[in-house]
């Protein structure tokens, strides 16, 4: 399987490094671990060959498939274990009864067992029919189960489906943008894009059979497009879609060569107005073989496709537009579901229970189209209350399977959601899977999904060496969001996606594919005991996901002492306080010595204590505590040398001890300590030499040594707690350049001082986003802030002066807020042209303002202004009415003077009576 290459890739990529990077500590080994190497790389070469039985349905090469995995994790397991185990002896870490010649010895001995292993699983092959594919081979090797299923799923453009709801808007959104004259040259290529099984080819077609389109297009064809699609037979039929030969003509159109017939539809789309939809094309190989027929200069013929991969759209066309289709929302869901039962001579609400058991099973569609049909379909033979009482109870596993849990494959949701799964690349296949250890309707943090992917060692640089790990993370996931297997909740200022959904029935999917491939089990601990998990979790899971909301902690000991010790990835989240933690994460400390990634959540504000044995998990890449009140970190941390990520959200901050050991962890890229003014040290904050690190949050400036923080270099993001002389490291601002910061926020627990920004600001001539939660003498000049800024946050600064003569010539300031104590005057002033990029602007708390004026000309991109608890401000300025792309005004915890004036009928009404939205709270 994919997967499983994408495991053997991975591993041997990490035994390449090993072998190039820390020689010094293999020797004695070095053979044997290039033996193995090889033997991997040998049989990677198999694995294409085994993916397609898989696909097949075949069994016995699955089950060989997932031993390949561990036997490959087994192999890294070893080796890296004895490099650490080197390296810490080295260092005095290791000393008691330890030897290196027995360790030696025995580390050869696992080398040669698992390679003869590997020997072993290679050789098999035969008995399964599994061959060797050469290059020529794997690009035209594919499966016969994944063809069949595209060919179940193929459309058709006389097929007409009466029961379509909730298209109106998209229906008339892409009939205007195929006919209006205005975007006749615009977008050549218009595309319907979205998850499986969300409608695509049902609104496509209903826009191919529209009646406007119909009378501004002369000649249509439709060709769905297969896996294995061949361009001389999609030619074909657009040819003969678009002219409705006669029988002569059809068999000059397939004696034509390929150049002649490619030939005859570029011209004919070139003279006449013509549309062509391509239905459920996937890659972009496949539109560059297709695309000698398609004119992209001016022409008034149109193409419309449907694709799950957003890329294709702009591969064919830069100008391309893509529309993307959602889910429907719970009444068109529920007339969906009314229309499918109408078929069948019933309707669900012949009974008043049968009706609430429909609207309960529907929420489990969430919205999706192919799933409510399902789920109607499976229904329909359901006669009686008890029956759908029954079916409510495995409402998921009809829904994913079809009926009676998967009797007919190709029933069900989930194959059609899986052919996108199987599409993926093998470098994405773990990606996606890794998401299984959120529970359903999370909103997920793409930089801490980066980080997990990183310390798991499923992402690595490519191509350009100025591109991070982190870089390389995050592309892989927007490549799921382009597959549309991820959609975006929320994107930041520069566009970058900040958090992302899955939706549920393909996160079912990835659940389902992650236990079958015993790459990661979640446990979700609501009403039942951890018994039943424990059984549930395979012996050879590296990954466990667990979420509590119970009592539970004796159970989840039990778990820990009944579980495999290859875990390479634990994540906890409770909301309650185990009664002793201290000894759970000692068993957990104990019993998982390989584990990368750790993540503990803890709702409860009760103490959590951190026990030494920390310090065993030398292979620990990221460890994350959230919640409770932490308020020791041992100094064992220390002994971690592979920490990539350290983040430590706690309640009790201000009283947390830190050690100083953070300079022996020199893989660190991110730690992050509690904010937003820091933890108490109580010593100087050493940092690892040469550093690597990109965040450093949650750090008081008194506690760290300038020579150390010079050699921040690749740091991107900095909050930082400064003091009354920011000179001790910010004297030589001109020299202390750090290039690569794109987001600072700066506070100060010291509320009566006045600190002097400036050497500071000038040090970070790149940012992007600035926080100010401080006291400061004066704002720095307009030249003397970065020019990249977007968004400015200003807290306490007790500004004298009016800061808008400055602020207002930022040329790329979006954003802009001020809050409690920022400025102490008494006046505003925008003038004309000032803020020529802003988009939002928050007063909040200014308690000494009494007047903003904004000439006309300024402002002139706003679109969202929140004025709250500015008790003396007389009134709104007469310039909002110049303010013509203001969408919403929001005016909050303001005097009743001042509201009435801006209401409807108020004296200032006339100003902000063409804003859309007017919110008073």
């Amino acid at each position: 399987m994919a997967l499983t290459e994408a495991v053997v890739s991975f591993v041997i990529e990490r035994l390449a490094n090993l072998l190039l990077n820390e020689a010094k500590f293999l020797c004695g080994v070095k053979d044997q671990v290039e033996d193995a190497k090889t033997k991997l790389l040998w049989m990677r070469a198999f694995l294409k060959d085994a993916d397609a039985h898989v696909r097949d349905g075949d069994e016995r090469v699955r089950l060989w498939v997932v031993q390949v995995s561990d036997t490959s994790y087994d192999l890294e397991d070893v080796i890296e274990t004895y490099v650490f185990k080197v390296a810490s002896k080295k260092e005095g870490i290791i000393s008691i009864g330890w030897n290196r010649g027995t360790e030696l010895h025995k580390v050869g001995s696992k080398i040669e067992k698992i390679s003869s292993e590997i020997a072993s699983l290679t050789s098999n092959l035969q008995t399964y029919g599994i061959r060797e594919l050469r290059a020529k081979e794997l690009g035209e090797t594919s499966s016969n189960n994944i063809q069949w299923q595209r060919e179940l799923r193929r459309s058709y453009s006389h097929v007409v489906e009466n029961l379509v709801v909730g298209f109106d808007k998209d229906i008339e959104e892409l009939v205007t943008l195929l006919t209006s004259k205005e975007n006749a040259h615009r977008h050549r290529v218009i595309s319907v894009c979205g998850m499986g099984g969300v409608g695509k080819t049902t609104l496509a077609r209903r826009v191919y059979k529209h009646p406007h389109v119909r009378c501004h297009f002369d000649y249509f064809a439709w060709a769905s497009i297969s896996q294995q699609c061949d361009p001389r037979d999609i030619w074909e039929e657009i040819l003969i879609g678009l002219t409705s030969p006669t029988e002569n003509q059809r068999k000059a159109i397939k004696s034509m060569r390929d150049s002649e017939i490619t030939k005859e539809l570029y011209n004919l789309q070139t003279q006449k107005k013509c549309l062509v939809l391509l239905d459920d094309i996937w890659t972009t190989s496949t539109w560059d073989r297709l695309k000698a027929a398609f004119p992209l200069g001016e022409t008034h013929s149109k193409i419309l496709l449907t694709t799950r991969v957003k890329n294709v759209v702009l591969h064919a066309d830069q100008n391309g537009y893509i529309h993307e289709t959602q889910c429907l929302n719970e009444n068109d869901s529920w007339e969906l579901f009314q229309n499918r039962f109408s078929c069948f001579g019933r309707h669900p609400t012949d009974n008043g229970r049968m009706e609430v058991l429909g609207r309960e099973m529907l929420r489990h569609c969430s919205g999706l189209p192919l799933a409510i049909i399902v789920l109607s379909g499976l229904l329909s033979t359901k006669h009686t209350v008890n029956e759908w009482e029954e079916m409510k109870r495995n409402v998921t596993k009809y829904i994913t399977k079809g009926r009676d849990h998967g009797g007919l494959e190709y029933d069900g949701v989930s194959w059609v959601l899986g052919l996108s799964y199987d599409e993926l690349p093998f470098y994405l296949k773990p990606c996606f899977l890794y998401l299984a250890c959120y529970p359903e309707d999370t909103a997920i943090q793409v930089r801490e999904v980066c980080h997990m992917l990183i310390a798991e060692g499923f992402v690595s640089p490519r191509g350009s060496s100025r591109r991070t790990f982190e870089d390389v993370a995050y592309d892989c996931l927007s490549e799921l969001v382009e597959r549309s297997m991820i959609h975006v909740e929320k994107r930041g200022l520069t566009g970058r996606m900040k958090t992302f959904r899955i939706h549920d029935l393909m996160r079912d999917l990835c659940l389902s594919k992650a236990q079958d491939n015993n790459f990661l089990h979640f446990i979700e601990l609501k009403n039942r005991g951890l018994e039943e998990s424990v059984e549930y979790v395979s012996t050879h899971v590296r990954r466990v996901a667990i979420y509590i909301d119970n009592d539970h902690d004796d159970h989840f000991v039990q778990f820990v002492k009944n579980t495999n010790g290859r875990l390479r990835c634990l994540s906890v989240d409770t909301t309650r306080e185990f009664y002793s933690t201290k000894q759970v994460l000692r068993q957990v400390f104990q019993c998982f010595l390989m584990l990368r990634v750790l993540k503990l959540s803890f709702l409860s504000p009760n103490t959590v204590e951190l026990p030494k044995e920390i310090g065993k998990l030398l292979h620990l890449r990221l460890f994350k505590i959230s919640g409770g009140k932490l308020e020791k970190i041992p100094s064992s941390i220390g002994n971690l040398k592979s920490l990539q990520t350290l983040k430590l959200d706690s309640a009790a901050a201000m009283n947390m001890k830190v050690p100083n050991v953070m300079w022996k962890l020199e893989q660190l890229r991110h730690l992050c300590l509690p904010t937003p003014y820091g933890v108490e040290l109580g010593t100087w904050l050493r940092l690892p030499y040469p550093s690597n690190l990109q965040t450093l949050t949650g750090v008081l400036t008194k506690y760290l040594d300038r020579n150390d923080f010079l050699h921040l270099v690749n740091l991107r993001k900095l909050k930082i707690d400064v003091e009354r002389n920011l000179g001790r490291i910010y004297h030589h601002s001109s020299t202390a350049k750090f290039n690569r910061l794109q987001n600072l926020q700066v506070v100060s627990r010291e509320y009566n001082i006045r600190v002097d920004i400036v050497p500071m600001i000038l040090s970070y001539p790149e940012i992007y986003k600035l926080k100010l939660w401080l006291r400061i003498v004066n704002l720095p000049e307009d030249n003397q802030f970065s020019p990249n800024l977007i968004k400015i946050e200003l807290r306490r600064c007790c500004l004298r002066d009016d800061p808008m003569p400055t602020l207002e010539k930022l040329p790329n300031l979006r954003v802009l807020f001020f809050y409690y104590g920022s400025f102490e005057g008494n006046e505003m002033v925008c003038s004309e042209g000032g803020f020529p990029q802003l988009e939002s602007l928050q007063f909040k708390g200014l308690s000494a303002l009494k007047e903003w004026k904004v000439e006309e000309g300024a402002l002139s991109r706003l679109r969202f202004l929140w004025i709250n608890h500015c008790p003396r401000l007389r009134r709104v300025p007469d310039g909002l009415r110049y303010m013509t792309m203001l969408q919403e005004l929001k005016i909050q915890s303001m005097p009743r003077i001042f509201k009435e004036r801006v209401k409807e009928g108020g004296e200032d009404f006339y100003k902000v009576e063409h804003v859309p939205s007017r919110v008073f709270l």
